[in-house]
Order: structure tokens, then sequence, then C-alpha cells
């Protein structure tokens, strides 16, 4: 298969955005800052970058107002997700943390399901219990991963990082359908999210506004790897992929972040974190090839906008947006 048509594989777009925003974890630990001040940091450097591909790629379509609303909500959902996530790994430890915040593997194709009638196979829901496993052991769960100061406060924090995650996610599909397109809603969300990492540093009082030169640095490569072209990818897959199938392969995240920690960082792995990491990746790639067989069965209808959910008017087929 020629390396184009390889690329253009929504499967290999969201293969490789998971790794992309994978390298979250890594440059976060090696810019040595907070939570809030990375968050706050990867967004601002990311929005200028984002607005000028999406006057370059996108102009002429403006968003809705109502769409410009989603896109801050989503936003919005995905800096809370960043700070809340942070909040149970010091509180619950890596693994729980981990684990739970991939409850998004069950409510974005639930959401899918319920609200736009999009089915996922049974094996889906089968291999949903696989990788969730896979992630626990790869976060360190079955070695002491449970360890942290408030056990309850953290498995809180983590459920409700993954609502949030989910409700970003199910948001950025919707983008691949309205007018104003994928960068335009990702620069509106990553100033919301960059907002949110403001507002909650001050509270916290953990905002660093001058962090070191080197500090500055590992965070614009967070802001080009994960923040653009991690987020840009997975939004395309999403848009082309069932919910079931983008969800899975957003799975790959967590075993991913492992092994670049141990590339960048020197925290290799254990023995069962390596087999969590395996697990994922095998459940996700039966996952993904077998998805693919049944959607050339089953042709997958792409996630309506309100107009096409109303019968106001006919929306294009999400080949004609990509």
């Amino acid at each position: 298969m020629p390396h184009s048509r390889i690329l253009a594989d929504p499967r290999t777009q969201g293969l490789l955005g998971a790794l992309a925003i994978a390298l979250s974890a890594p440059f976060v630990a090696l810019s040595g800052v907070s939570s809030t001040t990375a968050t706050f940091f990867r967004c601002l450097f990311a929005l200028p970058i984002l607005v000028v591909l999406a006057r370059t790629r996108e102009r002429g379509h403006r968003p809705t107002p109502a769409a410009r609303r989603r896109h801050v909500l989503a936003g919005v959902l995905l800096g809370i997700d960043m700070v809340l996530w942070s909040e149970a790994i010091l509180a619950v430890g890596a693994g729980v943390a981990t684990a739970l915040v991939n409850v998004q593997v069950v409510l974005v194709p639930l959401a899918g399901l319920l609200w736009f009638g999009e089915r996922p196979s049974r094996m889906f829901w089968m291999s949903i219990p696989l990788m969730l496993a896979g992630t626990a052991l790869a976060g360190g769960l079955a070695d002491g991963g449970a360890a942290g100061s408030d056990p309850w406060y953290g498995t809180v924090m983590a459920l409700l990082a993954g609502v949030a995650y989910a409700g970003y996610l199910i948001l950025l599909r919707r983008a691949g359908t309205e007018g104003g397109g994928r960068t335009t809603m990702l620069a509106t969300a990553t100033a919301a999210s960059a907002s949110v990492g403001a507002l909650s540093g001050l509270v916290a009082g953990n905002l660093d506004v001058t962090p070191s030169a080197s500090a500055l640095l590992w965070l614009l490569l967070l802001a080009v790897t994960g923040q653009v072209l991690g987020w840009l990818l997975v939004g395309k897959a999403f848009s082309a992929l069932p919910a079931s199938g983008g969800s899975a392969v957003l799975m790959l995240q967590p075993a991913a972040a492992i092994l670049f920690g141990a590339a960048l960082l020197g925290q290799w792995p254990t023995p069962l974190q390596l087999t969590g990491c395996a697990l994922v990746v095998a459940v996700v790639g039966a996952v993904s090839l077998l998805g693919a067989r049944s959607s050339r069965n089953h042709e997958h209808r792409p996630m309506p906008g309100l107009d096409e959910l109303r019968g106001d008017r006919a929306r294009e087929p999400v080949s004609r947006l990509l």
C-alpha cells in the first residue's frame, strides 16, 4: 500500500495522534513545572500556530455562533480534564488515575449509540475489560500504583476527569461536520483551555508565569506535538471513525506514555507494565482491524450536526470535508 494511502487511513491518523499526545506526560516532567503552568503555556504556545493554520486552511468557513459556543465548551472540558487528572495522580497514584480517566472508552461509544445510533460491535464491548486491565497494568496499578495521599478524593477526581475528557472527544467529533472546521474548533478550544489553566493556577497558587528557559522549550515542544499535531490528527480520525473505533485507538496513549517515559526519562517499566502495554496494543489492534472489516460491510455514518438532526438541510458526507 502506498505511503499516502496509509497516512490517509483514519486509523493511522488516530494512531499517530495518540502517539503525539502521549509525549505530553514526559515533556511536562522534563519541564519541571506545575500542572496548571504546563496547561497554560502549552495552550498559549499552540494558539498562534492554530490560528495561522485555521486562517490559511479554513478561510471563509466561519463557525456559527452555536458552533463557537460548543468549541469553547470543548476547551473548558479539556482544561478541566488536564487539571483534575493531575490532581488525581497526586492523590491516588498514576496507575489508578490512568485507568479511571479512560472511562472515555465506554462513555464516548455510549454517547454515539444513544444520540446518533452508532451501534458498536459486540467484540468492542467484550474488549473493554481487557483494554482497561491493560491500561491499569501499564500504569503500574499492580506494582503499587494505588499509593497516594487520598485515594477516595483521587478516585473522584479521576472519574470526573474521564467524564470531561469524554465530553471533549464527543465535541471534537462534532467539529468534523460543522462549519468552521476542526482547526478553527481546536484554536477556540485551546484558548478556552488556557483560560482554565490560568484560572486554576491562580486559585491554587501554583501558576508560574516566569518559568525557566529550558522549561519553556519543553513546553513549546509539548505545544507543537501534543496540542497541535496530536489533536489535529485525532480530530480528523474521529470524524471518519465510529465512536468505538476512535475511542479504542486513544487507549494506546497510556501504553505509549510508559514507553516514552522510559526513553526520555529513564523510567523503565516493570515486566507487568510491559505486559499491560502489550495487552492494550494487541486488543486495540484487533478491534481496529475487525472494525475496519465490519465498516466495509456496514458503512459508517458520520456524526451529524444539529441541523441534520432537525432535518433542516442535508449535510455533506465526511469524505467531502476531509
